[in-house]
């Protein structure tokens, strides 16, 4: 699988590089970045360095992909997207993304995630994408809302993070509901 530079006008989706160590250091060492994520924040730099050299190893084994989200002209990371849990066999994957709290509130994820799901469903040729979001996490919920995913429903203890059981709300979009989305 290759990982592409993705452009939005605003934005650059791009790979996850060893330079952006010290970056991804300070942004996952952030409680408010981390707290609905399935990762403790960090608190050495070699876990950023690992984490880089994961989300390498995700896409050679074509099990996941990860991009730097930046500002066009910028190339600092503010952010992350991509997919995990990538099935080629059922053609779906799952999204997680992230972002710096100055950045929120400002259409930031909504531009880049649509940019990653027009990929998945164009390129990756997927037909479901998934979504897991903790329910006291209501932006990501209205993200995705806004995005067109559709709720399905609320999974009782379905992961253990951080030492306990978490529920989850479970959250889809098809490549057909996409398409109509970006039609309107």
């Amino acid at each position: 699988m290759h990982l592409p530079v993705l452009s939005t006008g605003d934005l650059v989706l791009r790979p996850i590089e060893d330079k952006d160590t010290a970056a991804l250091f300070s942004h996952f060492s952030d409680d408010a970045v981390t707290k609905y994520m399935d990762i403790d924040s960090f608190t050495n730099i070699s876990e950023a360095t690992q984490i880089i050299r994961f989300f390498h190893q995700s896409l050679e084994k074509e099990e996941g992909m990860r991009w730097a989200i930046t500002l066009a002209g910028k190339d600092e990371l503010i952010g992350t997207c991509g997919y995990h849990k990538i099935s080629k066999t059922h053609f779906k994957a799952e999204i997680g993304y992230d972002l710096r709290p100055f950045f929120w509130g400002k259409g930031i994820m909504k531009e880049a995630v649509n940019a990653m799901l027009s990929y998945g469903y164009e390129e990756l040729q997927f037909n479901r994408i998934e979504a897991f979001v903790d329910p006291e996490n209501l932006a990501s919920s209205k993200l995705l809302t806004r995005l067109g995913f559709r709720y399905e429903g609320f999974l009782r203890d379905a992961f253990f993070e951080k030492g306990k059981f978490v529920n989850a709300e479970l959250y889809s979009l098809l490549r057909s509901e996409h398409t109509r989305e970006s039609i309107f």
